[in-house]
């Protein structure tokens, strides 16, 4: 089969949770035959937007301001003629749709069968799919009258932002753009946030309802899979039509040995107030030393939001430090739909301590592969981290019987 997948993200670029899912997709079915390329957007302040990089088996397409399109009904018209352009020159079978963040939801399919795999609450939330509310603890039960201030807020799209834009393009018409975004990311978080900074563009309720109308139409026309069944209720109960459950998987790993005394605790995800890393270490801190506590992740999109990292992992490394940790602690305050860590987590026996929210419960046992806690409550998380772990968790689905599932979803 001939298969293109489009992802808002893909590694080596970008390696969060489902950038990493797509790549591992990819590579899973190219080893079983198929020919499978990426079509995926990426942020590179030091070229000009829609720039197209041409890969082995991936094409990337620049978009520094991956939430204007929510101007415009998720649509772009730049990007669809992009796609349609990579769509006719690889003739694929099937198209396979992770996410259409920094993308468009209008991708012109021509006629060709697609599957929507879905992540998050992306097609009816516009605050990045998180349906948390600025500064908020806890989601919101859905769109409102409120979600146009919210995406508002969310995006950060600003007059500092295009300034910030145009100075990165006349410096990058001298400097190799790779080494002026890689400067870029070494600067600190705060001045980065001063440099674009400003008032949010506001969008109006009527551009938030076409937004959705927009990926409310995409979902209606493809197959449309989820890995948790919470997130299949909640898209139906949104209006994407009927969602089969396809739950995700990990490729086996090596189990680990017992710990020692002094194993971490760990936390691994993008530095966001939506994952709470924040709740994490105030947590930590109130449980007079327990364990230590190591943070692992990038920054997320908001400059102005700090939490010290202790490095960015590699696949690899993710599976190295479950390995030697006492525990996995995720701190999510949004409704997470299948976090590939705690598969990793299971897969080499490390206990979770993860919020009781969105698809979490379906994948953490509480009491045989850890401890669930109230998410957003600093208290019930100190009592989680105080509580006895399991000696030994359950391992997970493995990655190959996913595949198979995917796979049977395409036929």
């Amino acid at each position: 089969m001939r298969i293109l997948q489009v992802a808002h993200g893909f590694p080596p670029r970008e390696n969060a949770g489902t950038e990493r899912y797509a790549f591992t997709l990819a590579r899973a079915l190219r080893d079983r035959g198929h020919v499978v390329h990426t079509f995926t957007a990426t942020i590179d302040p030091a070229l000009p937007m829609y720039t197209v990089l041409r890969e082995e088996h991936v094409t990337r397409v620049v978009n520094n301001t991956p939430g204007r399109e929510s101007r415009h009904g998720a649509r772009d018209a730049q990007v669809d003629a992009i796609f349609e352009r990579e769509r006719t020159r690889f003739a694929p079978d099937v198209v396979h749709i992770q996410h259409v963040m920094g993308l468009s939801a209008s991708l012109p399919l021509g006629g060709v069968k697609a599957m929507l795999t879905l992540h998050d609450a992306w097609g009816w939330c516009a605050a990045g799919g998180t349906l948390l509310p600025p500064g908020a603890n806890t989601p919101c039960d859905g769109p409102n009258a409120g979600c146009a201030a919210c995406a508002s807020t969310w995006q950060r799209d600003t007059p500092g932002v295009d300034r910030a834009l145009g100075l990165a393009g006349r410096i990058g018409a001298v400097v190799d753009p790779a080494r002026l975004h890689r400067a870029w990311k070494r600067l600190p978080p705060g001045f980065r946030a001063r440099v674009v900074g400003g008032a949010p563009r506001a969008l109006t309720e009527d551009q938030v309802a076409a937004r959705s109308a927009g990926l409310r139409a995409l979902a209606r026309s493809c197959r449309v899979i989820s890995p948790s069944q919470w997130l299949a209720v909640e898209a139906e109960r949104q209006g994407l039509g009927p969602v089969r459950v396809v739950p995700h998987g990990v490729a086996a790993a090596v189990r680990r040995a017992p710990p020692g005394p002094d194993a971490p605790l760990v936390f691994i995800g993008t530095l966001a107030w939506h994952k709470g890393p924040d709740l994490v270490r105030e947590a930590w801190g109130r449980t007079a030393g327990v364990a230590p506590l190591r943070i692992y992740g990038p920054p997320g999109p908001d400059p102005a939001f700090q939490v010290v990292s202790d490095g960015v992992l590699n696949p690899d490394g993710v599976l190295n430090v479950l390995r030697g940790a006492r525990a996995l602690v995720l701190g999510s305050r949004w409704p997470e739909n299948a976090p590939l860590v705690i598969l990793e987590a299971r897969s080499v026996g490390c206990p979770v301590i993860a919020p009781r929210i969105g698809g979490i419960p379906e994948l953490v046992d509480d009491g045989v592969d850890g401890h669930l806690y109230r998410a957003g409550d600093v208290e019930d998380l100190v009592r989680a981290l105080l509580r006895p772990l399991p000696a030994t968790v359950t391992p997970p689905r493995t990655f190959d019987a996913h595949v198979d599932a995917v796979l049977a979803e395409y036929r």
